[in-house]
């Protein structure tokens, strides 16, 4: 069966992705500036769209249902290609990361509404332990999503479920060694938080977050460079390629992907 595909980047006008491109890499601009010059070249290009959050690092609006990823520095690039690369390998508990610029500042990803608290958060604390659980069996660093109070924005909602929506320091464990001040590089989840890590030669007690500073943005640029999953270029805003039936699941949900 023939399905249709559409590029929700390749709708926007090419001179706007050019404008944020350079925008993300300008000199002598904090990212609070950032943010605020992204929203006015939005408007100048008459692009309809919803401010839904905004990290240290990255702009998030709601664009055509779906959630678009602007990177406001270098660190927001790494986190968009760190998020594209991984999101088919983290399965259905990652909101699902569609189409990224060449450039990785830009990425558009799937839109599901993030908890407004830790203790909505925390009602739904069972199936976060789930996925993590399934991710750390998968051999994923967690980073910036454990059960804390820190990281209750990082989870959001497909329907009744929840799901992460930002995974950009969930590292694949082959691609980063660890080293304890020990010596030894083994280590394991400390309990069901999903916040710490724990040596299992000495006993020590590494964060997650401190685990994730270890990591500089250089070198997780360099450990995706050849991190690749299978995916369709799109050269023009809409591509017809034929589907094996059963392949791809239809939905009627006006906010899901209409990639038929």
């Amino acid at each position: 069966m023939i399905y249709t595909y559409r590029s929700r980047l390749n709708q926007l006008p090419i001179d706007l992705k050019y404008d944020l491109g350079e925008l993300t890499f300008q000199k002598g601009m904090l990212p609070p500036s950032r943010k605020s010059k992204a929203v006015e070249l939005l408007h100048k290009y008459n692009i309809d769209f919803v401010e839904v959050g905004t990290g240290t690092n990255r702009f998030i609006i709601k664009y055509e249902g779906y959630a678009v990823k602007i990177a406001l520095d270098n660190d927001g690039v790494a986190d968009n290609k760190q998020e594209y690369a991984i999101s088919e390998g983290l399965g259905s508990g990652a909101a699902y990361s569609y189409d990224m610029s060449r450039g990785g500042h830009l990425l558009v990803a799937e839109y599901c509404p993030a908890c407004t608290s830790y203790q909505e958060m925390f009602d739904h604390r069972g199936e976060i332990e789930t996925i993590l659980e399934d991710w750390n069996n998968k051999g994923y660093l967690l980073g910036d999503v454990g059960v804390t109070r820190k990281n209750y924005a990082n989870w959001g909602f497909r329907g009744n479920h929840l799901v992460c929506i930002d995974y950009a320091y969930v590292i694949p464990a082959s691609l980063y060694t660890f080293q304890c001040i020990c010596g030894e590089s083994d280590i394991a989840i400390t309990d069901n938080t999903f916040t710490a890590y724990k040596c299992l030669s000495c006993g020590r007690i590494i964060e997650d977050s401190a685990l994730r500073k270890r990591i500089s943005p250089d070198v997780r640029l360099r450990m995706l460079e050849n991190a690749t999953r299978g995916s369709i270029l799109m050269t023009e805003p809409t591509l017809d390629k034929e589907i094996p039936d059963g392949m791809i699941e239809t939905t009627s949900s006006p906010d899901d992907p209409d990639y038929i």
